[in-house]
């Protein structure tokens, strides 16, 4: 199987509480990419990055058959951000970007999936539309919206969006936040919005809260709830969560059992207390997990 992950590879500057700062290549090519690895997939990054890229960080993705082309070496910095703890979230900084893809970069992609999860301005409409127009020889394409969201001063600073147009139409599953949610839908949250977001055309809607995963998935609401984990970093956690489910459904055709591979690879990456790519676990911590879950996952009937 192989996957397709239209997204820039970043760099990340990862402050610690005690103030320290972790360097690490980072963003859904690197995070969901090594996941999908995990779980036996091939991997093919639609991404730019510049020349200004690190040879032991490309050295690194190369040892985890991370590939990055030639062609995607461009005259425009790396995407970089500076991300530090903020209460009990994550303050971001947008320090570079990288050029934007084009439909030409992914047009001769032959992929099995695609997961799209921009990180910051990189995922035009119509390149999206190219996506979801080809779908994968499995006919899936799961987006994370992160990117859209987000909107940044002349300092860096970022802020999130309270309302996106997307069109959703041909998207097959979404992972979503509250505010993404919100969003998305003009409002709605909790499972008036993942219902709003099934009427679009979407047929697995993953909802995030704190320490609680949902899926809606036909007439049936999912959950997992999570320990909470004193982990000193959640940094890509979300981009584990949705390379996990993505290539967990593609395998199993399950939805349920999905569900329990993405918290379990959660769950696992956040027990590592590492910091960077150094959380992405094992595929047997997360199988032990996912295992786990299936056996405590809470679910309802919706009328």
């Amino acid at each position: 199987m192989r996957i397709g992950i239209a997204s820039h590879v970043v760099l990340d500057a990862l402050e610690g509480l005690e103030g320290s700062v972790t360097a690490s290549p980072g963003g859904p090519p690197c995070y969901s990419g090594i996941t999908c690895r995990r779980f036996g997939f091939d991997v093919s990054l639609a991404t730019k990055v510049g020349k200004d890229f690190p040879g032991e960080a490309r050295q690194f993705l190369d040892n985890e058959k991370i590939v990055l082309q030639q062609r995607q070496f461009v005259d425009a910095p790396t995407t970089r951000f500076s991300i530090s703890p903020n209460a009990n979230s994550r303050r971001l900084k947008l320090q570079a970007k990288c050029a934007p893809l084009n439909t030409s970069d992914i047009e001769s992609m032959k992929v099995d999936c695609w997961l799209v999860s921009p990180v910051y301005d990189e995922v035009p409409g119509a390149v999206l539309q190219v996506i979801k127009a080809q779908g994968g020889m499995k006919d899936f394409v799961m987006l994370d919206p992160q990117g859209y969201m987000r909107s940044a001063d002349n300092g860096g600073n970022i802020t999130i969006k309270e309302r996106i147009d997307l069109d959703v139409s041909g998207i097959r599953a979404v992972k979503v936040d509250s505010q993404e949610m919100s969003a998305l839908t003009g409002g709605l949250v909790g499972i008036s919005g993942m219902r709003a977001l099934q009427a679009s055309g979407i047929e697995f809607v993953v909802s995030t809260v704190p320490n609680e995963i949902h899926l809606l998935h036909k007439d049936t609401h999912y959950w997992a709830k999570l320990d909470e984990i004193d982990s000193p970093d959640s940094t890509g956690a979300g981009d584990i969560l949705s390379g996990s489910f993505t290539c967990a459904y593609i395998k199993e055709r399950d939805p349920l059992w999905a569900l329990c591979f993405g918290a379990g690879a959660v769950r696992a990456a956040l027990e590592t207390g590492e910091r960077g790519l150094s959380k992405i676990p094992p595929f047997s911590r997360i199988e032990e997990n996912a295992s786990y879950f299936y056996n405590t996952i809470g679910f309802k009937q919706l009328s």
